[in-house]
C-alpha cells in the first residue's frame, strides 16, 4: 500500500522541519482552513512507490472552503466518496478534474 506524507518546506522556505522524516503533525491541520491553506504554500507533498522511490512536488497554490460553501465537495451530504473529507485532520481526499488533474484536498 502507497502512503501520502505531507512535509515540510524546503531549506529554501523559513523550515519548519529540516529532513524528509519530519512531516506536519495533526495539530497543524486542526485549525480552521482559511489558516492552513497559505501555510501550506512551499511545503512538499511525497508518495512513497510500492518500489521505495519518492514521487514529490511542491504545492504552489491552495484554497480554503468550510462545509458551509457550496464548493466544498462535502456540502451538499455525505457519501462515501466524500466520507474523508468529514473525518479527522490532516487526511487527504484526492480525486481527478476535468478528467487529467490529480487535486488533494486536506481536512482541517
Amino acid at each position: 500500500m502507497s502512503q501520502l506524507i505531507l512535509l515540510e518546506p524546503p531549506p529554501i522556505a523559513t523550515p519548519i522541519a529540516s529532513t524528509l522524516s519530519q512531516h506536519l503533525s495533526q495539530s497543524f491541520f486542526a485549525r480552521p482552513a482559511e489558516l492552513v491553506a497559505p501555510e501550506l504554500i512551499g511545503c512538499l507533498l511525497v508518495k512513497r512507490q510500492e518500489g521505495g522511490e519518492l514521487l514529490w512536488g511542491v504545492i504552489v497554490e491552495t484554497e480554503a472552503y468550510s462545509q458551509e460553501e457550496p464548493a466544498c465537495h462535502g456540502y451538499r451530504r455525505r457519501t462515501p466518496s466524500n466520507e474523508t473529507l468529514l473525518g479527522e485532520p490532516g487526511r487527504f481526499y484526492v480525486y481527478v478534474s476535468y478528467g487529467i488533474h490529480h487535486c488533494v484536498n486536506v481536512v482541517a
